[in-house]
């Protein structure tokens, strides 16, 4: 305890995050914390794994899951639902997707990191469109990336398409989307739950969530 309140000496507060939420949604907002915060510099640690608080310098970090993060405080800031994009080129090409059968004329991009396009296939009712075929990635940034690029139809996240659909990069062919069975968290150790450092970015991420998607319920997943 008394390492992790140490920190709040330093003027840095150093964030762990996932690489794709990092480039799809932090960064182009860690602006407006600089400027509600100047005094408190922000260093980001793209991981996919869960910090060891007590050994790592990390002082908080944000995670895609379900919310159990044993022995650390979680706060819930955004759930998110699951959707096809693809660019708006391919929407108008020469198979154009005018109906979720209209799939099976295109390459299906794979998230590897919770997203099934089995799942969503079933819900829209579609049968005869392997739900296995098609490249996968690894990292959420790169399947939205090929999608841009018009290299298939990818089933997004919400949460990291919001962007490049908002700029026109990507379309929506259709309505149906499905709720996401995980959400975005924010953890740290319970003892630095009252650092100012950590008040202030865990208020501003809370505010930024709350903008973007009103209908984020924020709850505390007790340690």
């Amino acid at each position: 305890t008394e390492r992790l309140l140490a920190r709040d000496r330093g003027g840095a507060l150093t964030a762990s995050v996932l690489p794709s939420f990092a480039a799809k949604w932090l960064v182009p907002r860690l602006g407006r914390f600089r400027q509600a915060h100047p005094e408190i510099d922000v260093r980001l640690s793209t991981d996919l794994s869960l910090s060891d608080f007590n050994r790592a310098d990390v002082d908080v970090a944000i995670r895609y899951g379900q919310g159990s993060y044993p022995g650390l405080e979680a706060v819930r800031l955004m759930t998110e639902e699951l959707f096809p994009v693809c660019s708006p080129e391919l929407l108008r090409g020469d198979k154009p997707l005018r109906k979720p059968a209209d799939l099976q004329y295109h390459t299906l991009l794979h998230d590897d990191f919770q997203v099934d396009w089995r799942l969503w296939l079933l819900a829209a009712g579609v049968k005869g469109v392997d739900p296995a075929r098609g490249p996968t990635f690894t990292d959420s940034s790169m399947v939205i990336q090929a999608a841009v690029e018009g290299q298939g139809v990818a089933l997004a996240r919400s949460v990291l398409s919001a962007s490049d659909l908002a700029a026109g990069r990507l379309v929506k062919p259709f309505e149906v989307s499905m709720p996401a069975s995980w959400a975005y968290y924010l953890v740290y150790p319970p003892a630095t739950r009252d650092s100012p450092k950590i008040v202030a970015f865990r208020t501003w991420l809370q505010a930024e969530a709350r903008a973007t998607y009103p209908d984020a319920h924020e709850t505390v997943v007790a340690a």
